[in-house]
């Protein structure tokens, strides 16, 4: 064993940066300039593909293959962590077998490991790590008085990371991998009951083609109200949950529980718990459902309506026509909603009311049971950084 693998394998207690965390290859960022989209490229790993611990590889930039070749420092290899250094800076991902040969954006960090680093499970390591309250806070701290939440490349380098001595650092990380096989199930059997409620959609149509031919605008079944910017504190306002368009692209599972961000609000301007939003991406729009009261940021429109079968008809209407809903986007590569064009899209609306309420009987369970697996996965997250916390203060104790 030599000296690097030794200090991989230590049994004794230790803190240090992460650039010098043993097994630590090297900490880097991805192409500033990756040109244009080219459909026949290479894959392009950008910030908003990292989500919830995992890389969404579904609908990935592409870039010239030619650019790629050009930075093979950040040409993706399995094991490496990939972190966001732009908006919800410090969420990570290891990289899998399945993103092996892509590159990285400048937005997310690259930080590669030793053959000894990947063998001892330091990228795992580094990952829940940077979830905990300690890790976020300081990431935070480095992004104070920007415009935007950013992480440099040396702040990350210098994020202090509590070392365990080896057996405990095992144990621990076999529950890692354990819980975050449950959470794959869990995140599974939620996006499975989305698509049955989908599909029961799309069967509802094809069943009462008759009734659901009349059709709405958007503007008359909901009251629909546009987003807003970000606002520091004020007289007669409150501190609220902010849904930015990139909070709504990264719950592709319809339901959005929790932001990154506050924002200073008036009461009137707060959406209850079961508000639809909408955001557009390149080639669709994404809805989804709110399960708290928050306000929609700009570039994101938000739909009041108040009876829950009318709702859950509207919220599948609309993830069903996604890609038609292109059409109600404005402003620069259609990044933003517009409130006048979304407000008189017009959906299929049955006349009986009993049609939309027999849908919800079926639909509402199934939303639910994807709750219920949600739930969990925020139970099992907070159970790790809870324990990683208490053991980091130990490791500071016996420094």
């Amino acid at each position: 064993m030599d000296e690097k693998e030794a200090k991989v394998a230590s049994r004794a207690w230790g803190l240090c940066p992460l650039g010098e965390v043993p097994g630590v290859d090297s900490v880097t960022y991805g192409i500033v300039t990756p040109g244009p989209h080219q459909p026949a490229g290479v894959p392009l790993l950008q910030a908003g593909d990292i989500a919830g611990g995992v890389v969404d590889q579904s609908n990935p930039r592409m870039i010239d293959a030619a650019v790629h070749r050009r930075h093979q420092r950040t040409s993706l290899v399995a094991g490496d962590l990939v972190v966001v250094l732009v908006g919800r800076i410090g969420d990570a991902a290891v990289v899998g077998a399945e993103q092996h040969g892509w590159n990285a954006a400048r937005s997310v960090g690259v930080v590669r490991f030793t053959e000894a680093g990947q063998q001892n499970g330091i990228g795992t390591w580094l990952k829940w790590w940077l979830k905990t309250p300690e890790a976020r806070a300081r990431c935070l701290e480095s992004s104070a008085g920007s415009a935007h939440s950013t992480l440099t490349i040396a702040t990350l380098t210098q994020l202090p990371v509590p070392m365990l001595p080896l057996d405990l650092r095992t144990r621990l990380l076999g529950t890692m991998r354990l819980i975050e096989r449950r959470m794959m199930l869990n995140t599974r059997i939620a996006a499975c009951a989305l698509e049955l409620a989908d599909a029961h959609f799309a069967r509802c149509l094809e069943e009462h083609k008759d009734s659901t031919r009349p059709v709405a605008a958007i503007g008359d079944v909901g009251e629909v109200v546009g987003g807003m910017r970000r606002s520091d504190v004020f007289e007669g306002g409150f501190p609220v949950a902010w849904a930015a368009p990139a909070e709504v692209l990264r719950h592709r599972l319809a339901h959005l529980d929790r932001t990154d961000q506050t924002t200073w609000a008036p009461r009137h301007a707060v959406c209850a718990a079961g508000t639809i939003l909408v955001a557009p991406r390149p080639g669709g729009v994404e809805t989804v459902v709110s399960r708290i009261p928050l306000v929609p940021g700009r570039g994101t429109l938000a739909v009041r309506i108040e009876r829950e079968a009318d709702r859950m008809w509207l919220l599948h209407e609309l993830r069903s026509r996604s890609k038609e809903l292109v059409s109600t986007a404005q402003g620069q590569q259609g990044r933003e909603m517009s409130r006048k064009a979304f407000t008189r899209f017009t959906v299929s609306w049955p006349d009986s009311s009993h049609v939309r309420e027999a849908f919800a009987r079926v639909a509402a369970p199934l939303h639910e049971r994807a709750d219920v697996a949600l739930d969990e996965n925020r139970v099992f997250e907070e159970l790790i950084t809870t324990e990683l916390t208490r053991m980091a203060e130990q490791s500071k104790g016996r420094r």
